[in-house]
């Protein structure tokens, strides 16, 4: 893991005003069944432990909770969960498809880029207005889309919107960086659209590092890493973008010499309920998420997520991903999220309660004053730092959000990830990194 030496703001407290009222509902609401409780259906094709903890904080918010995963999901062994389906990689969207069918969902939350990429394309070719509706009830209206899943798009609509971010341009063949090149100075970084967790995302130092990493990240994906993932993550959605032989999007990014920071929001119709901003203190690489975060009040990065928030319309859990600049301090937007991310499952009093913002407006109740679960302002997320760095100083010091109150999940979570758990996956490691090359922007 990698740490970050930052100054860090102690204020925990927010700019979010309180107003303590339930926003109202939609009149175009024809999905719901008249339940006592709302019904939520987290979508995941990852293992992300977040996942689960979404949905215990959901449901301990007054939520009944689905999960559309794959077989293998840790979440699973949770038994207050109203359905269990799984989510097939061959066949992605009729599995979503048949997941609303089955559950009727007031609220679908997706939990990974590829799980928000499947409900857009389930809009697209859905013939139920019901299915389209409750789509766009839970994530924004469907121009949004495509603004949301395109790192170049949402930074010029951040931009038009007031919201400070760096300079960024489309790339659609190595010949671009060129023109980059004249008016940009390096290091800049590349970003491949449909990554996450860091992938998909290189810092060029000069034009001839751009344009072979470019090179590098615009392959289509190929077999052995379809194969490696199936094999060692027991993740079968890398097959479809390796049998379409899909490329990803390019953009380049300038380059803000700083630390990073993110913040989650909850928002509905276009507002944003309550939010939490945090910087990140240890991470898994220079480009990767955060292992432990530290809370902090940064108006400025709220107002931010806020103004993209009603600029494109959104609903749901966002994260928004931000650079603070060394020299100024100030706040760079470099990305956003739109699904939901590990922060957001830490409940940290009023404004900063982001699942009971949510299920109260969704259920069209007023927002409750739920305790914190922790006064310090140092998160560490389980089981993440417990596994790659035991000693650390963090987990004595810091919040460490382990889900006590589910032992089954605990036990689920703290297995050996499948590629350490048998001498046969370790040594397909080993000879996996002895060879590798990277493609499609991801190792």
């Amino acid at each position: 893991m990698r740490a970050i030496p930052v100054h860090f703001t102690p204020d925990l407290t927010t700019s979010l005003p309180s107003n303590g009222r339930a926003l109202p509902l939609s009149d175009d609401r024809a999905f719901r069944t008249g339940r006592q409780r709302p019904l939520i259906l987290l979508t995941t094709t990852c293992h992300l432990p977040s996942t689960a903890r979404v949905a215990m904080e959901l449901h301990d918010a007054g939520a009944d909770v689905a999960l559309l995963s794959p077989a293998d999901h840790p979440g699973r062994v949770m038994a207050f969960l109203s359905s269990r389906l799984r989510y097939r990689a061959l066949r992605p969207i009729h599995a979503l498809r048949r997941a609303i069918e089955r559950t009727v969902p007031d609220l679908i939350i997706p939990c990974d880029e590829r799980a928000v990429r499947h409900l857009h394309g389930l809009y697209e070719v859905a013939d139920r207005p019901d299915i389209r509706r409750v789509i766009e009830f839970s994530l924004g209206p469907a121009s949004s889309f495509g603004i949301s899943t395109t790192r170049h798009d949402l930074l010029m609509r951040a931009r038009q919107v007031g919201v400070r971010v760096p300079d960024s341009m489309a790339l659609t063949s190595a010949d671009g960086l060129d023109a980059w090149a004249e008016g940009h100075a390096f290091p800049a970084v590349l970003k491949a659209d449909g990554s996450w967790a860091g992938l998909g995302v290189r810092i060029a130092q000069d034009l001839a590092g751009a344009r072979e990493t470019f090179r590098t990240m615009v392959r289509p994906v190929r077999g052995l890493l379809a194969l490696r993932e199936m094999v060692l993550e027991h993740d079968l959605f890398w097959l479809r973008p390796w049998l379409t032989r899909a490329r990803p999007a390019m953009s380049i990014q300038g380059y803000v010499d700083g630390w990073p920071a993110n913040c989650a929001v909850a928002c509905w119709q276009g507002e944003v309920l309550a939010g939490i901003c945090a910087e990140a203190v240890t991470t898994t690489s220079t480009t990767g998420p955060s292992t432990v975060a530290r809370v902090i009040d940064n108006p400025e990065m709220i107002e931010a997520a806020s103004r993209v928030v009603r600029a494109l319309g959104l609903t749901g859990l966002i994260g928004f991903d931000f650079m603070i600049e060394a020299a100024t301090g100030a706040s760079y937007m470099i990305e956003m999220n739109p699904r939901c991310t590990p922060i957001a499952t830490v409940r940290l009093g009023p404004n900063r309660d982001l699942m009971e913002a949510l299920v109260a407006s969704v259920s069209g109740r007023a927002m409750r004053e739920r305790v914190p679960v922790t006064e310090r302002d140092v998160i560490v997320y389980f089981p993440h730092t417990w596994r790659q760095d035991p000693s650390s100083v963090f987990l004595r010091t810091g919040y460490h959000d382990v889900p006590w109150e589910q032992p089954e999940l605990v036990r689920a979570l703290m297995l050996p990830e499948l590629r350490e758990r048998y001498w046969v996956m370790r040594l397909l490691r080993k000879l996996w990194h002895a060879s590798r090359g990277t493609s499609g922007g991801h190792t």
